[in-house]
C-alpha cells in the first residue's frame, strides 16, 4: 500500500473509529478516490449542524434505517446505532428507526438490526459499545 492510501486510512479510521474493507481495497485502488469519498462521508455524517436541516442525533438515527433497510453489514448498523446514542438518542429511538426499514425491507431487515443490537448490548458487538449509562436500557 503506498504513503498515500495509508494516509487516507488512518484519516478515516480516525474520524469513524474504524475502517472497513471496500477502504483497504480503494486505498489500493486509488488513493484519491478513497481520501475524496472519506471527505464527502465525513462532511455528510459529521459535518457541522449550524445551517443544516438535521443535527448529529437525527442524521445518526436516518443512517440506522438506511442501514437496516438495504441489510448493511453489522459494523454499520452498529457504529450508526452507537454514533446516534453519542449524540443524544435513546435505544428506543435507535429501535423505532430501525423498525421503519421493516416497512419497505421487510421485517427480516430489523430482525437482523435486533440481533446486532442485542450483541452489542451483551458487549459482544463488532463495534465497542462507548455510550453512557443512562442509554444502554433505554
Amino acid at each position: 500500500m503506498t504513503p498515500e492510501g495509508k494516509a487516507a486510512l488512518d484519516k478515516i479510521r480516525e474520524t469513524r473509529g474504524y475502517t472497513l474493507p471496500v477502504h483497504d481495497y480503494l486505498a489500493e485502488l486509488d488513493p484519491e478516490m478513497l481520501r475524496r469519498y472519506g471527505d464527502l462521508a465525513t462532511y455528510t455524517l459529521f459535518g457541522e449542524a449550524e445551517g443544516r436541516p438535521m443535527d448529529l442525533k437525527t442524521r445518526f438515527l436516518v443512517l440506522v434505517g438506511v442501514t437496516t433497510a438495504v441489510k448493511g453489514d453489522s459494523e454499520g448498523v452498529e457504529w450508526a446505532a452507537i454514533r446516534a446514542i453519542e449524540n443524544g438518542a435513546t435505544w428506543k429511538e435507535v429501535y423505532e428507526a430501525a423498525f421503519m426499514a421493516a416497512l419497505p425491507a421487510g421485517i427480516p431487515a430489523f430482525e437482523a438490526s435486533c440481533h446486532h443490537f442485542d450483541r452489542m448490548k451483551e458487549g459482544k458487538g463488532r463495534v465497542d459499545l462507548k455510550v453512557p449509562d443512562e442509554n444502554v436500557n433505554t
